[in-house]
């Protein structure tokens, strides 16, 4: 199972775990320098529409960089695409009306969606799922359950753990990667044996 290291930006810093502080541009570029690609979970975009862009530039001179950064309309997907994105996660709530093949036509990069327990898992028609629910909610409801392991049956789903004791529970509903706090890679690398 691939293992992509995530970071958080917020307020224009970037963060290598939610609940950390922030750390410099300079500084990430030094402790990533043995990372290939970086999910970037961009919360000023998704909560206030005010992506990072010039971040973003600055990081893809050195990383892939797959973009989750609530994009509402084409050109926000084409401002994320300049700024370095490989790959984006749409938000289904942000975006609900935009056309995949549309988007796919306007760029190279990969899509993906977040995982809504609310739509039909037939409807998802882009390169996979990111989910980030915990293993405890899907758990707690059985219709969630049964809809993961569905869309996953029919999906590549990428799911955000910060517990490595979690990695074979994901591994066994079919997750084909973890997106893990950045600062928590190198303790999910050490209890699967990489």
């Amino acid at each position: 199972m691939e293992l992509i290291p995530l970071i958080y930006i917020e307020n224009e810093e970037i963060l290598i775990e939610k609940t950390s502080n922030p750390i410099t541009l300079k500084d990430f570029l030094k402790q990533s320098e043995n990372a290939n690609k970086i999910y970037v979970l961009d919360l000023d975009g998704i909560k206030k529409d005010e992506p990072n862009l010039t971040i973003y530039q600055n990081i893809s001179r050195q990383h892939e960089l797959w973009i989750d950064n609530g994009p509402r309309d084409l050109d926000d997907i084409v401002d994320t695409t300049m700024a370095g994105a490989t790959d984006i996660t749409l938000r289904r709530n942000l975006c609900p009306n935009l056309d995949i093949p549309e988007i796919e036509d306007i760029t190279d990069n990969k899509i993906f969606t977040n995982l809504d327990f609310t739509d039909d898992p037939s409807f998802y028609k882009t390169e996979g799922l990111v989910n980030f629910n915990s293993r405890e909610e899907i758990e707690m409801n059985f219709k969630y359950g049964e809809f993961f392991k569905t869309a996953a049956s029919k999906n590549k789903i990428y799911s955000y753990d910060s517990d490595p004791q979690n990695y074979t529970y994901w591994k066994n509903l079919g997750v084909v990667g973890l997106l893990v706090d950045f600062n928590k890679i190198r303790e999910f690398e050490n209890a699967i044996g990489n």
